[in-house]
């Protein structure tokens, strides 16, 4: 007669110790986010950033690695926004950056002007910047 086997626990156990290991969640950049020099109101269907005297939209097609890299398109308006005032057309921006715990790092690229923006330090919850100019 043969003797049944015993399956071994062994396999499911390192499973488990590997999984607690690791990290499961990656940071959320949904919600809002403030510093010195800009904020961003960010949602699954887009988001604003305001700046002194600037604005920008981003769009909706957002992307976010579980490491954390945050890129996404947009528009920016120089002399505050959203709405672009008289002679102040839109222009298409390229948002780059990284969220690590509660800290967003946030660089906007002006594509058609090959201008950078930033980097800009926001931290959730922090203060929102106005669009006004002085």
């Amino acid at each position: 007669m043969l003797a049944m086997r015993r399956p071994s626990l062994y396999p499911t156990l390192l499973f488990l110790a590997l999984a607690a290991c690791s990290d499961a969640t990656a940071p959320n950049p949904v919600g809002n986010w403030g510093g010195m020099q800009a904020s961003l109101l960010l949602t699954r269907s887009g988001g604003t950033l305001s700046y002194p005297c600037s604005a920008g939209t981003v769009d909706s097609g957002w992307a976010f690695t579980r490491a954390g890299k945050f890129t996404a398109t947009g528009k920016h308006f120089f002399g505050g926004g959203p709405v672009p005032p008289e002679g102040h057309p839109p222009r298409p921006a390229l948002y780059s950056g990284r969220v690590t715990d509660s800290q967003f790092t946030l660089t906007v690229t002006l594509t058609d002007l090959q201008e950078v923006l930033g980097p800009f330090v926001l931290v959730r919850g922090g203060p929102q910047v106005q669009e006004q100019c002085d």
